[in-house]
């Protein structure tokens, strides 16, 4: 299926986020988010923002950063508003398919591996994944990698359906343990095994994610201006 009037459309709306995370050693993080709901709020997810100290945003036709402001952090959904100065945005469209079902085909736009290229991949809703609190989580089966939370999970016809949140990885105690690690905290034979295993997290891409109902999304109206 041919999605480049999809993509010409929706590419506009679609963002680089920048989050500061230690201005004196110049760390930042990086993920998506999209414009939805009204021309000055940008979705991302919480955890790309959360431990920020500044956030910016960067759109594909301009090589300008926009500094924003969280306005809202959804930790439970792993979500957040980010409000910023510019009117000229056009907010993506809620995707009306009702109910969404497995093997429903999917599109995403975002920024992996903090690329400032946006790329779209495609796949299916191969999955519908109710928690025990009752959350909705749906499995996408598609190219999903680090730099892709906060992007757009959408219909072939450019339409929210949710927002991708993370990879799918599958733990056990010993690699939980090492994640939580700092850099240099382990190693072998001089072999930094922290770093080794947070750069295998980062770049191997499991053909596997997750993303969260557009439904979650919180009303930026409950913030008072």
């Amino acid at each position: 299926m041919d999605h480049s009037p999809v993509i010409k459309q929706v590419k506009p709306s679609i963002a680089l986020v920048l989050a500061v995370l230690d201005p004196a050693q110049k760390l930042f993080s990086t993920g998506s988010g999209f414009v939805f709901g009204t021309k000055n709020i940008l979705v991302t997810c919480n955890h790309v923002v959360k431990d920020a100290s500044a956030v910016a945003i960067k759109f594909p036709d301009t090589n300008a950063a926009i500094t924003s402001k969280v306005i809202i952090k959804d930790e439970e959904h792993d979500l957040a508003l980010l409000k910023f100065d510019d009117s000229t945005r056009n907010p993506l469209p809620i995707s009306l398919i009702n109910p969404v079902t497995e093997g429903l085909r999917v599109i995403f736009s975002g920024y992996p591996f903090s690329s400032e290229h946006l790329t779209t991949h495609q796949g299916i809703i191969s999955a519908i994944i109710k928690d025990a609190a009752g959350i909705t989580t749906y499995a996408i089966d598609g190219t999903v990698n680090s730099g892709n939370s906060g992007c757009p999970l959408m219909d072939t016809e450019g339409k929210v359906l949710g927002v991708v949140n993370l990879k799918r990885r599958q733990h056990n105690r010993l690699l939980e343990a090492i994640e939580n690690m700092s850099v240099g905290a382990l190693s072998l034979h001089g072999i930094d095994i922290v770093e080794i295993y947070k750069a295998l997290v980062s770049n191997v891409n499991l053909g596997m994610g997750y993303a969260v109902p557009a439904n979650y999304i919180p009303d930026h109206k409950i913030i008072t201006p």
